[in-house]
């Protein structure tokens, strides 16, 4: 009985393994959402969209999700809800971060304001979908 037990903790990832295939693959799924209408048009500028989006993508991952994720596990705020709330955050922070620098929008064809009303809700939803995404790959409120 003892050997079946064994064999399947070694088949089930634990914490620590979910939690970095978690921030491996979150990260790319708005990546992927954002340059799916381009790829599936066959644009050449898919492929130059998958880059930038996901340098943001992850860049902000690590400078702000792994923090918060390592803080809330620790104090033991593992709901679903708390992670939302974070990936929100964090999406203001990338819109915030792209306003004070003056990084063009990534719509085209709109105005200036327009643009970078656009951009708000994109990079927030972004945050969000990154977070649930972790989550539900992590489980945190499994731990």
């Amino acid at each position: 009985m003892r050997g079946a037990k064994e064999l399947d903790s070694l088949s089930r990832p634990g914490g620590i393994e979910r939690t970095v295939v978690g921030f491996l693959i979150a990260p790319l799924v708005p990546v992927l959402l954002l340059i799916l209408p381009a790829a599936l048009q066959g644009n050449a500028i898919a492929l130059a969209q998958f880059s930038a989006y996901s340098k943001v993508s992850y860049c902000a991952t690590l400078l702000i999700a792994v923090p918060a994720h390592f803080l809330l596990r620790r104090r033991h705020w593992t709901l679903l809800s708390i992670y939302v709330a974070v990936g929100g955050a964090m999406g203001l922070a990338v819109f915030l971060f792209h306003f004070v620098l003056g990084v063009p929008s990534r719509t085209p064809g709109l105005g200036p304001v327009a643009r970078t009303l656009v951009s708000l809700p994109v990079d927030m939803i972004g945050g969000v979908i990154i977070l649930i995404c972790f989550w539900l790959i992590a489980r945190p409120d499994r731990e």
